[in-house]
């Protein structure tokens, strides 16, 4: 984005019969509908499960220039945790030099839980305590 073309000739006529002046066109780089960009690196967020978080799993997630890759989410997993793919970002302009893509963790839960899952969720927290603001503040 901001980056400028110039296309010599090619703007319009100059006044009484002048010669064509010259185009600049402004790129302008829209949004995508699941990436977004920092410098040349992607960022990619993926859902995960509670489960996919504390066990681990194994995910498809897209690239731009090479389909899906396979990442591997470790086990005891938190949301906001980046995983790095290098150079499957953007490449530099001048360099060439591919940026890296990361895929952020983001835990997503059920929208509702019924009996027997709260009942599950409950045995977790009462087999595995752990308060994640002990010490903060």
């Amino acid at each position: 984005t901001g980056s400028v073309i110039r296309l010599a000739g090619q703007g319009q006529a100059g006044h009484g019969g002048g010669a064509a002046g010259d185009l600049l066109v402004t790129i302008k780089v829209a949004p995508h509908a699941f990436f977004r960009r920092e410098g040349n690196d992607l960022l990619i967020d993926v859902p995960i499960t509670v489960s996919e978080g504390a066990l681990g799993t194994k995910i498809d997630i897209p690239t731009l220039s090479e389909g899906t890759v396979v990442i591997t989410v470790p086990p005891g997993t938190s949301s906001g945790a980046k995983l790095r793919f290098r150079g499957k970002g953007v490449p530099d302009q001048k360099t060439r030099v591919r940026g890296d893509l990361y895929a952020v963790l983001k835990l997503v839960l059920p929208p509702s839980l019924d009996a027997a899952t709260r009942g599950l969720f409950e045995q977790i927290a009462k087999a595995a305590p752990h308060n994640p603001r002990a010490n903060l503040w």
